[in-house]
Formats: structure tokens, C-alpha cells, sequence
């Protein structure tokens, strides 16, 4: 998680943002539906900037942009190495045919024959960042342009299909993740950037504001998939997401449901004097999950905790707006928000990118483990008692069952 200064001077600011917030009437309605990003839904063949390189975990690199698209779909053909045998062997275990038939694997009798062909398409949940070094703002219809204030961040769903086969029941599957600095994520949650609830006012020109708590809003579970797998990934059929008030992190399950999705349905939640509204469904990889039964919208038996029960990671967000005075002047400031916030360890790491996806493989495979230590420790000239041997006694025939009858 990281740290923020609060800036002296704007308590006042920060106190009316927060007082959005603490109301006794219906809070987090103005979230009830998480706004698309700016950036639509990627080209056919194309691969965010964030998710270009090499990731890696103890057990398989995963490379995105292989520059390799499928002439079926023209969607992108990743390529996946398993970390085989304790990490002595790497086994291209997907990619493209172009690239199996221009670099041919290894035949042995550990991995299959012909690698899996995987075909992905991205759908963004938030917006791509990049810090102000980049001079890539992501521009809001208000005039609003945000950036990333210390690393970039952004979400996408992940659209796997395996060469067109139906698998397990289903053409595709979906893992979302989420990319916050040189780390991946799949465990983690979404929220709409809230920088409006701050008052605009001249006054704050060139300043930097943000509320007491980042964390404040409602975070929606963007869902939970295993792993980026050759095999179809395993999803939870339960989501969990938050409600973070002032005070208090309130835990709301959804589970899959049937039902037609409606993005406007509501439903609620009390504690003591004050109502909390939130999003009746959601939905998450192609699957529609609600909150309530039925056609209520009271939602019962919500667990509370004083902050998130996981270790997290949230990123950083600046957005920088614009208030035009009566004279006509214009003025701007900057809100510090945040937009996601990814649960536990991360899933894959970045690599330092000094060597390609063959470099790796070639360098890891071509490993030879040590011979093993011999059983017998090191000697000179051994000198046996063949006198045993050459006259052995009377008795060494006889089971040492029968020695001493």
C-alpha cells in the first residue's frame, strides 16, 4: 500500500469530500454502476502497453505481445513456458504454429507434441496510466485528464479461447487482471474515479487534494480466476466486494445467478442510522451475479471489519482539473484518488526484459544437474577379510532363527 502526505492548509476541502460520504442517506448511490473507461475495447491483435514483456512466477513465463495472431480470429496467440521438474525444464507449452514451425521444441516424452494455441482478446475495466514522464494523459469527457502518480496501473478481462474448441462446456474463458507496476494481479477490486465529489473552486489553484481515506467508496470484486493456464482457468462462483465507509469496511457477497443482468437495480444495507446503497448485480467475466434474492433489494447478514482482511495494494491516481472563474480566468488543481485495489501476493512479475522468451528457454534447458554424490565415501586401497570367504564356518548356512537351539 502506499503512503500519502496529507497537504496542510485543505482540511477544510477534505472535510467537505468526507462529509459525501458520512451522511445518513444513501451512500455510494452515485457509484452504482462503475463507468466504462475512456478506452474502449482494444483492436483485434493488439495488446495494452502495460501487458507488453515477459512475466514470470516460480512455475511459467507468460509473454502477451509475441507479435503471432491467430488466422482464425486475428486475435492475439500468446505464448506460455511451464517451469517444468523443479524449474530444470522449460516446456513451450503454448504458442503460435507459425512460431512452432519456424522454432522447433524438443521432442521428448514429458510434454506434448504439438503446444496448445491460446487466442485472447482485451477488455478494459479501468483506464491505462502512465505517470506525467510519459506525457500520455488519459482525457475525460468533463475535461478531466488523468495520470498515474507513481507507477502505471490498469485492468483488463482477459478473453481465452483454445483455437476455437469448446472446453469444459464453453469457447472462452475469462480471467481479468490487473497491472500495478511491474506486478500483475488477479485477486483484486475496481472503483469508478470519484475526484468529482471534492468541490471545484478557484482557490485550490495548483494544489494537490485528496480525502482522509483513499480507500473510501465501494469497490466491486472484479473477479477471481486461478491463473492464465493452458487448461480452462477455475473461477469462484462468489465474488466479494466493499462498501468503505469512515469508519468501517463493509464485506458484500454476490453470487452467480441466471437472472438478466440490470445495470440500474439497486439494493441496500443499514447500520444503525445510516443507509448504504449499492449495485443489486454486477457482472464479471461474462456472468451475471447478485447481491439479493429474488427481487428484493435489502441486503441481510453484512460482515463488518474495521479495514480490508487481506494484505492490499492500491494504486495511485492524479487527476488534474479545471475551474474557469466568474472573471473568466482559469484555474486547476489535482485530486490524489485511487481506482484499484489488488488483494495478496501478485500473480507474475515483470522480468528485466535483458533477455527474449528463446534466450530464456535455451539458457534454462541446456542446464545439466551434477551427477549425484557417490554412496561410498572417498577411500584408498580396500583390504577385505577373505578368510570368511575362503573358509567360511560350519554353521553360516543356518537361519539365525535356528542359532542356539
Amino acid at each position: 500500500m502506499y503512503a500519502h502526505r496529507k497537504i496542510k492548509g485543505l482540511s477544510l476541502a477534505a472535510g467537505i469530500s468526507l462529509a459525501l460520504f458520512a451522511s445518513g442517506g444513501p451512500l455510494f448511490a452515485q457509484e452504482a454502476e462503475l463507468s466504462q473507461p475512456a478506452s474502449a475495447v482494444l483492436a483485434e491483435g493488439e495488446v495494452p502497453l502495460l501487458l507488453e514483456g515477459i512475466w514470470q512466477n516460480d512455475c511459467r513465463y507468460v509473454l502477451f505481445d509475441t507479435h503471432y495472431v491467430s488466422q482464425r480470429s486475428g486475435q492475439v496467440v500468446p505464448e506460455i513456458v511451464l517451469r517444468m521438474f523443479y524449474q530444470w525444464y522449460n516446456d513451450r507449452a503454448a504458442e503460435s504454429g507459425a512460431y512452432t514451425s519456424e522454432h522447433v521444441p524438443d521432442r521428448n516424452n514429458t510434454v506434448p507434441a504439438v503446444p496448445e494455441q491460446m487466442e485472447l482478446r482485451f477488455t478494459p475495466l479501468t483506464d491505462q496510466l502512465f505517470t506525467k514522464a510519459y506525457n500520455m494523459p488519459v482525457a475525460q469527457a468533463d475535461g478531466d485528464e488523468l495520470y498515474a502518480e507513481n507507477e502505471p496501473s490498469g485492468a483488463w478481462d482477459i478473453e481465452i479461447s483454445y483455437a476455437g474448441k469448446k472446453i469444459g462446456g464453453e469457447r472462452s474463458y475469462h480471467v481479468p487482471v490487473a497491472v500495478i507496476g511491474n506486478n500483475l494481479y488477479l485477486n483484486f477490486a475496481i472503483k469508478t474515479e470519484d475526484s468529482d465529489s471534492v468541490p471545484r473552486s478557484s482557490l485550490l489553484n495548483g494544489v494537490t487534494i485528496q480525502s482522509e481515506n483513499l480507500l473510501s467508496g465501494y469497490w466491486q470484486d472484479a473477479g477471481n480466476a486461478n491463473g492464465i493456464l493452458i487448461s480452462p482457468p477455475v473461477t469462484s462462483n462468489e465474488l466479494l466486494s466493499y462498501c468503505v465507509a469512515d469508519d468501517a469496511v463493509y464485506h458484500i457477497r454476490y453470487w452467480r445467478t441466471d437472472m438478466e443482468y440490470d445495470a440500474a437495480a439497486q439494493a441496500e444495507f443499514t447500520d444503525g442510522d445510516k443507509t448504504y446503497t449499492v449495485p443489486k448485480m454486477i457482472q464479471s467475466g461474462g456472468k451475471v451475479y447478485t447481491c439479493t434474492v429474488g427481487r428484493r433489494t435489502k441486503i441481510r447478514n453484512i460482515d463488518k471489519s474495521k479495514d480490508f482482511p487481506r494484505k492490499y495494494t492500491i494504486n495511485s491516481v492524479l487527476v488534474e482539473k479545471k475551474v474557469q472563474a466568474s472573471d473568466g480566468s482559469t484555474s486547476s488543481y489535482t485530486v490524489r484518488t485511487a481506482t484499484i485495489c489488488a488483494f495478496g501476493e501478485p500473480y507474475l512479475s515483470l522480468t528485466d526484459g535483458t533477455r527474449t522468451m528463446e534466450e530464456i528457454v535455451a539458457e534454462q534447458n541446456a542446464r545439466r544437474k551434477a551427477p549425484p554424490p557417490s554412496p561410498f565415501p572417498p577411500h584408498g586401497v580396500l583390504d577385505f577379510d577373505w578368510s570368511i570367504v575362503e573358509d567360511p564356518p560350519e554353521s553360516w548356512d543356518r537361519r539365525m532363527l535356528d542359532v542356539g537351539k
